[in-house]
């Protein structure tokens, strides 16, 4: 049996390309030999890159394959991708190993490169650490909204929200602050023609750790957005839907720990609807729970990036 061991290293060229990415967020681009590229190898990369996404409405891959091309063909453009995978066999090593590179070809750019002493080795590298690998690319993704929004950000709402909430988060450019019939609800939206952002915020007493549970959370979800109407929907309101399945987990961010919710909220005799995620967490001094919630509205888009964009500014705060 070979051994597989998960040794990464990081490097970042000092100094930066001149050319910047292309592509989507998302997209990933693999330079890996077309006889390496076959059979087991390329269906284990495929279902650990383009599972589906959580919590959406509707099927989506976690990340978008763009191409596969053997190295010694692949192009400038092809090179310029934001995420990259390269994968090659080094016959001999007991060990695959991973390494980060940054701003390898183009700017921002996160390239992630296995070595692997066989291709069945290299497979069961992927199959046992599908999730690291989906890691590195998050990450890079995660950053490249975080460095966009903080110079683009909305400076009246993040003030806004750091002396409503008590957390300073960056609120990307473009959102306006929204009028709620609860005044403890604080409601952020960034509308387009055919789509729609939202950012909620709220905070309650803690009285036990059955508050912090997921069946309570969506229950606290679905009560503080009913006073949430339809304009000229009678009788309309907002919630979550707890009947559809919802994903629940416990998560560590910059040193404090939220519990993490995806499902789907929807407004009862009307029909908008879409995906959410909601972030909660105790601040044991104030003996409160806050909860920051992201949703979007995109009947006839693709929502991943949508939700994305907005829900990792939850990163933001330190």
């Amino acid at each position: 049996m070979v051994a597989i061991v998960l040794a990464v290293a990081c490097t970042t060229k000092k100094t930066l390309p001149v050319k910047t990415t292309v592509g989507d967020a998302y997209q990933v681009m693999i330079l890996c030999p077309n006889e390496v590229w076959q059979g087991e190898l390329s269906l284990a990369v495929c279902d650990a890159l383009e599972r589906d996404a959580e919590g959406l409405t509707r099927p989506q891959g976690y990340f978008d394959i763009v191409a596969q091309k053997a190295p010694e063909v692949a192009t400038d453009i092809d090179k310029k991708y934001g995420n990259i995978l390269t994968i090659s066999i080094l016959p001999g090593g007991e060990e695959c190993e991973v390494t980060v590179a940054r701003n390898l070809y183009a700017r921002p750019q996160t390239v992630v490169s296995l070595v692997a002493p066989s291709v069945e080795a290299a497979t069961e590298f992927v199959n046992s650490e599908a999730a690291t690998l989906c890691d590195y690319f998050e990450a890079a993704e995660r950053a490249r909204s975080i460095n966009y929004s903080r110079v683009r950000q909305a400076d009246q709402l993040v003030e806004d929200f750091a002396n409503r909430v008590g957390y300073a988060m960056l609120i990307p450019a473009g959102f306006t602050k929204a009028t709620t019939a609860d005044p403890t609800l604080l409601w952020y939206l960034r509308d387009y023609p055919t789509k729609a952002q939202y950012i909620f915020a709220y905070d309650y007493e803690y009285t036990d750790e059955l508050d912090l549970t997921a069946e309570w959370l969506m229950m606290s979800l679905d009560n503080k957005l009913s006073t949430i109407s339809s304009r000229g929907a009678v009788g309309s309101y907002m919630g979550v839907n707890q009947s559809d399945p919802y994903y629940a987990r416990t998560v560590t961010i910059n040193g404090r720990e939220w519990v993490e919710l995806r499902g789907h909220w929807e407004v009862t005799n009307d029909f908008m609807g879409g995906p959410f995620v909601s972030y909660s967490t105790l601040n044991a001094e104030k003996n409160e729970i806050t909860t920051i919630m992201f949703a979007i509205y995109a009947p006839e888009e693709p929502q991943r990036n949508l939700l994305r964009e907005i829900e990792h500014m939850i990163y933001s705060i330190e």
